[in-house]
């Protein structure tokens, strides 16, 4: 292989990648839009809710850990736009960011019903929307499957330490 067809070969896959990329880019630009949303509800659910833990709320904490999911949405649509383009697949956008931007979702939800002294087994929930889907739940929710999704929550010292049950 002589000097000038390395070159040419070279220019070329340069080119090449460049150009998915920038259509990866392009594709990325509207799902970035709900993923900075459901961040700043974290940030503002999550400081409520270690407020109500007893915990201390730093600013710097807060930061990182607001820069640290940034980061990670950004690199899940990432994944999910180039993986969408190189399969030619739209739908693995939607599958992939759906299932970040749910659980994210997920501990939005519980953040704030911490605040209200609610605790949530989502394993529960997930079990009675199942049995719904199916058509197994009935139309109004029993006490077993409520006391399976809602559970109490657990006691705390002044400090906001959990204080273990004494075994009888």
């Amino acid at each position: 292989m002589t000097e000038e067809s390395t070159f040419i070969m070279t220019g070329s896959i340069s080119a090449t990648i460049v150009a998915f990329l920038q259509a990866a880019v392009l594709r990325m630009i509207p799902y970035a839009v709900p993923g900075l949303f459901l961040i700043v509800l974290d940030l503002i659910f999550g400081c409520k809710a270690a407020i109500c833990r007893g915990e201390k709320v730093r600013l710097s904490t807060a930061i990182r850990r607001t820069m640290l999911k940034t980061f990670e949405y950004l690199c899940f649509i990432v994944l999910a736009s180039t993986l969408a383009l190189a399969f030619s697949k739209a739908w693995l956008e939607w599958v992939v960011l759906g299932l970040v931007y749910l659980n994210e979702f997920l501990s939005i939800i519980g953040n704030h019903l911490e605040t209200k002294g609610i605790t949530l087994s989502f394993v529960g929930v997930f079990r009675w929307f199942v049995k719904w889907l199916t058509g197994k739940a009935g139309a109004v929710m029993s006490d077993e499957e409520a006391a399976e999704i809602i559970k109490p929550k657990p006691a705390r010292d002044e400090k906001g330490r959990f204080i273990k049950k004494e075994e009888k």
